[in-house]
């Protein structure tokens, strides 16, 4: 067995593989008899693994996202499946799946033509059960998280058996590999407890522990075997480089298997899944930022990963019928290798360009540059072009100030420029191009990278029902390598309503009327702060109905105030206003309690003042937030790719809330993936 695919990225830092089956071999007892783990067995974990991390075989993804309440969505998958897209290797692995797990799916006399199908890579962490039904409503049968487990663990156990036998210090007699490998039990064993451990728990180890021995002893056979075990971890750690790959995914994720009748071709399956909330925000914060989505809206963030095979996506976000989606876009980092490896290319020719001698023609090194340099530059000219589409489909513009040198190293690639030699003849080589400089190659890499040109955008324009769909599909020069693609997606939320703040405007003016009217009334003046208001405030004869009033009429209207629960998105957006308006309470209280304590006229005054006036403020900033009207968010504030548009100064928004789908702590790093060569998967 061999571990292809070497291209891939950086891991999440949260799990190592090749750690926790260290720790794992450190801790567990030596097993007294081989585990359970049959060659059938690791033949069909591989395939179910292999199958998993190419996903072949989901034509279409769709993910349904609503967002009601604060701090929490609801999200269902629907994915389209071609069972034709499977490989035959795929689907002779499995063929004998049911009787190695000892119980017949599917229902009698159907179970023979099911075919065990992986549909996903969910994350172990906090992962609640899941139920997955087919386009009439039944739940369809699924393999159980310790079932597939044990299945990859035997996969991945035969695998690495398979890589160290390969080695040629494995038929040695006098080498420790061949010790471990065919005549020293224990080490083995210990190895296969230790992956069946590590994958079939649902937790893992976070945090190392060393038990120490007692003093007065010396190393035994156990300790013997354990070190031999990890030693050989150790010294052929250069072979087993993607294999540790494997296991990082391994550990970190595990397989929704589901059975399907093989009859049927063509599935539509739909599954609902948690999503991580990223709510550890210091209380004062939040409140902050309550504060301001009553005007710009609520912000949130989704980031999700999908198959890199996938050619189509589709992205549902819905919201109560109080709100609606202000702006919504989608961007993925399906380009992101496209790039990296045309910056990259984009230096290598800066350097030979300089190095090179410009007078030189005819030569080869002139003749390679020039091939190079060409199709360099129509790379980046295609990739340009591509953005510019994007851009014109979503409503904006990548104007030429945001990547300068980009364009113009594309409009020498494409328009068909020559220079005249001194003997007045068309010279069409790119290296005399006058664009075609050092400054202007190593500008454009820095563009690429700066601007975020790996990242694709779509923008939704119009917005029906509470809802908005995006859709991305992958573009025909795509080269779909091993790694996932990275989704992101923002939603701006408002109100749609639009009559909360207004409600609450009028109700703060009624609250300034009503202690306005009683301060008139008792002074006998309509203006009572002057001198001959303080004899009569200071001598008020029944000052337990005033009390009465100030407290019943204002918390009357308060409660005849249609204001969202707090919970909610649209609760979430009324903060300000409800703020403004208990804030009027707590003024016209203060007026109350001066009354009731027969404080002295200047106070009385000051507090009818604050009464009166912190009302009527309340209501001009509610007047001038003009939260009920429409507020566009600039698309520079809400994290879209740094390519377009106009960048903005203010930096970007703080999202209100983020969801991350992959269980990781901050979603910044993609995953990687690996695969299982299907070819030579089930040898050894």
């Amino acid at each position: 067995m061999i571990v292809s695919g070497a291209r891939l990225l950086a891991s999440l830092p949260d799990v190592d593989g090749m750690e926790s089956l260290r720790h794992a071999i450190a801790t567990i007892p030596i097993p007294g008899a081989p585990p359970r783990l049959s060659h059938q067995g690791a033949a069909v974990g591989l395939a179910l693994l292999d199958t998993a991390l190419r996903l072949n075989h989901v034509r279409r993804l769709t993910e349904r996202l609503t967002v009601v309440e604060h701090g929490s969505a609801r999200r269902i998958t629907e994915i389209d499946v071609g069972l034709k897209l499977l490989d035959e290797g795929q689907r002779q692995a499995t063929a004998e799946l049911p009787g190695l797990i000892g119980k017949e799916h599917g229902g009698t006399g159907t179970h023979q033509r099911a075919l065990w199908v992986p549909l996903a890579r969910l994350p172990r962490r906090d992962v609640s059960p899941v139920d997955v039904y087919d386009g009439a409503g039944h739940k369809l049968p699924r393999l159980t998280q310790h079932e597939a487990s044990r299945l990859v663990a035997s996969g991945l156990y035969r695998l690495l058996r398979g890589i160290l036998a390969g080695d040629e210090h494995a038929q040695s007699a006098k080498q420790e590999l061949n010790t471990f490998l065919y005549r020293v039990h224990e080490p083995r064993w210990l190895v296969q407890r230790a992956l069946v451990t590590l994958l079939s728990e649902r937790t893992h180890p976070d945090d190392e522990f060393h038990l120490e021995s007692a003093e007065g002893t010396v190393p035994g056979y156990a300790k013997q075997c354990r070190d031999m075990a990890l030693r050989v971890l150790d010294d052929y750690a250069h072979l087993l480089v993607e294999y540790t790959q494997l296991l990082d995914i391994a550990v970190r994720e595990y397989l929704l298997v589901v059975a399907l009748d093989e009859s049927v071709d063509e599935y539509r399956l739909t599954y609902e899944t948690p999503l991580q909330v990223n709510a550890n925000v210091p209380r004062w914060a939040e409140q902050r930022q309550r504060v301001l989505a009553s005007r710009r809206g609520y912000f949130v963030t989704y980031e999700t990963t999908i198959p890199a095979t996938l050619k189509s996506y589709h992205l549902v976000a819905s919201t109560s019928p109080e709100a609606e989606i202000g702006r919504m876009y989608l961007s993925t980092d399906a380009d992101r290798q496209l790039v990296a490896g045309l910056a990259a290319d984009l230096e290598s020719l800066a350097e030979r360009q300089e190095a090179a001698a410009i007078e030189e023609s005819g030569g080869s090194r002139h003749k390679i540059l020039e091939l190079q340099a060409q199709t360099v530059l129509r790379r980046l000219a295609d990739l340009l072009r591509r953005r510019k589409w994007e851009a014109g489909q979503s409503g904006v513009a990548l104007p030429a100030e945001n990547l300068p040198a980009c364009h113009v190293l594309a409009a020498a690639a494409i328009t068909g420029d020559a220079v005249r030699t001194y003997s007045n003849e068309l010279d069409n080589s790119l290296r005399r191009h006058p664009r075609f400089t050092v400054a202007n190659l190593r500008a454009a890499a820095a563009e690429l990278v700066d601007r975020q040109v790996g990242q694709d955008l779509v923008l939704v324009g119009t917005v029906s029902d509470n809802e908005a769909r995006a859709y991305w599909r992958r573009a025909a020069a795509d080269d779909a390598s091993g790694e996932q693609v990275r989704v992101r997606a923002g939603l701006v939320l408002k109100d749609s309503t639009k009559s909360g703040p207004f409600n609450v405007m009028l109700y703060t003016l009624g609250v300034a009327l009503v202690s306005f009217g009683l301060g008139w009334l008792l002074a006998g003046t309509p203006w009572p702060y002057g001198p001959g208001a303080r004899e009569a405030l200071t001598h008020i004869e029944d000052g337990q109905s005033v009390i009465t009033m100030l407290l019943l009429v204002p918390g009357f209207l308060y409660t005849r105030l249609s204001l969202p629960p707090r919970r909610t998105v649209v609760g979430y957006l009324g903060t300000l206003p409800r703020a403004l308006g208990q804030l009027s309470i707590a003024a016209t209280a203060a007026f109350a309690a001066t009354i009731a304590t027969r404080s002295s006229a200047p106070v009385v005054q000051a507090t009818l003042t604050i009464a009166v006036a912190l009302p009527v403020l309340a209501a001009l900033f509610l007047l001038a937030q003009h939260s009920w009207h429409e507020f566009t968010v600039p698309l520079a504030r809400i994290g879209v790719p740094r390519w377009v548009g106009t960048p903005s100064r203010r930096g970007q928004l703080e999202p209100d809330v983020r969801f991350d789908s992959t269980g990781g702590a901050d979603g910044a790093h993609p995953r990687r993936s690996a695969r299982v060569d299907p070819q030579r998967r089930r040898s050894g």
